[in-house]
Parts: structure tokens; C-alpha cells; sequence
């Protein structure tokens, strides 16, 4: 299972309430439709992304702004302060060898745990 933060299951609890409200939902398990009553895809989540970092005055220029590259961030941050495994488990991954990928400990901090267990 998929850890949230309490913030964020609040924020989801109250979105479900509302979403009941909307027609558009009534056949549909999505957690979110577009105007069309849709699915969103990958691109529009994105391009809605940033036009909410836009909004909020955040500075995207030579930045990747995507559901991936926090997704992304959120494994790196995982897998160095709580390990592989905590990482594997929050982003549902069957196999280790991906996990690995964000696997980005600093040098610094692997030779640090190399002198600890001298």
C-alpha cells in the first residue's frame, strides 16, 4: 500500500466528498475527469501542472516539471532516507532493479557509512 501524508488523505477525503456533487462521476471510479468527463492524460495532467506553478508565482524555466519528475523525486528522497525497500514499496515496483535507479546517495554519504563500519 501507497503511503500518503495525512495533509494529502484530508485533502482526498474532502475531494471525494465533493466530487459526489458532479454528475460527471456517477459511472466512473476516476479520481479526476476534464470538462469532456474524460480520463486525463499524461500531457494535460502535466500542462495543468504547470499552469498551477505558474499561478503560485513557481519559476519552471529549465526545470522538468512533471507528475514523473516528482514521482521520480520522491523515489530518490525514499530511497536515501528510508532505503530501497521503503522505495520499491511506495512506488509499487515488482522488481529491485528499478528501484535502483533512484538509488542517487551522494559520495559523500556512502563514503561516511563506509568509515561507520570501519
Amino acid at each position: 500500500m501507497v503511503s500518503v501524508t495525512d495533509r494529502t488523505a484530508e485533502a482526498l477525503r474532502r475531494w471525494l466528498h465533493e466530487r459526489d456533487a458532479y454528475p460527471k462521476y456517477e459511472d466512473s471510479t476516476a479520481l479526476w475527469l476534464n470538462r469532456q468527463g474524460n480520463r486525463y492524460e499524461g500531457y494535460s495532467l502535466n500542462r495543468r501542472l504547470r499552469q498551477i506553478c505558474d499561478e503560485a508565482g513557481i519559476d519552471t524555466e529549465n526545470r522538468d516539471v512533471s507528475f514523473y519528475s516528482i514521482r521520480h523525486s520522491v523515489g530518490t528522497y525514499m530511497a536515501r532516507e528510508e532505503g530501497l525497500a521503503a522505495a520499491q514499496a511506495q512506488l509499487r515496483h515488482k522488481s529491485e532493479q528499478t528501484t535502483m535507479r533512484y538509488d542517487q546517495a551522494p559520495v559523500e554519504d556512502r563514503r561516511d557509512a563506509l568509515n561507520w563500519m570501519e
